[in-house]
């Protein structure tokens, strides 16, 4: 009899466990969209733009869609909790690593790929492709070569994008060219 009252008790605990897991996930999900909005809605404020429009869409290119009247911004959330590096080995493959971590598997950075292959087409307005690092990363290197990196800094050119931090970010709003 003390047996079920066992198997019950792990039951509660994993039960626990798994609604725990699910309400941080969901948490964090509701705040970063909540910070990336209000860091937006900071740099309007900053520079005096009433007229803007900002969203969050979701789709496979981006996360974020921002445009005032002369800038579009297709913005696309790479989630770091971790706080790891990550290494920009060609336009989408980015791989992430913690540092000191002499793990032989390899994992890199999901999705990517659309947003770095979306056309820019507009022809009124000046567009960008941004990919935040939320909340921050440890470093942003770029490889250049076999033998050679870089650092990625808010102004360096990925391949038609820019990486930026959001910790960056919220320290400088006048990174975001709004």
């Amino acid at each position: 009899m003390e047996f079920i009252y066992y198997i019950i008790g792990a039951i509660l605990v994993i039960s626990g466990l798994i609604f725990a897991v699910t309400l941080t996930k969901k948490k964090r999900s509701q705040k970063y969209k909540s910070d990336i909005v209000k860091l937006f809605e900071a740099a309007c404020k900053k520079k005096n733009i009433t007229e803007y429009k900002m969203e969050y869409v979701k789709k496979d290119t981006h996360d974020f869609y921002f445009e005032d009247e002369s800038n579009i911004y297709y913005i696309k959330i790479i989630n770091n909790f971790s706080n790891q590096e990550i290494c920009i080995n060609n336009a989408i493959k980015w791989q992430l690593r913690k540092l000191g971590d002499r793990n032989e598997k390899l994992v890199f950075v999901e999705g990517v790929e659309p947003l770095m292959r979306l056309d820019l087409t507009h022809q009124e307005k000046k567009e960008h492709k941004l990919f935040i690092v939320y909340p921050n990363v440890t470093a942003l290197l770029k490889v250049i070569n076999e033998c050679e990196m870089v650092f990625v800094y808010p102004d360096t050119d990925v391949y038609g994008a820019k990486v930026i931090s959001y910790k960056k970010l919220v320290e400088d709003l006048d990174l975001l060219e709004v």
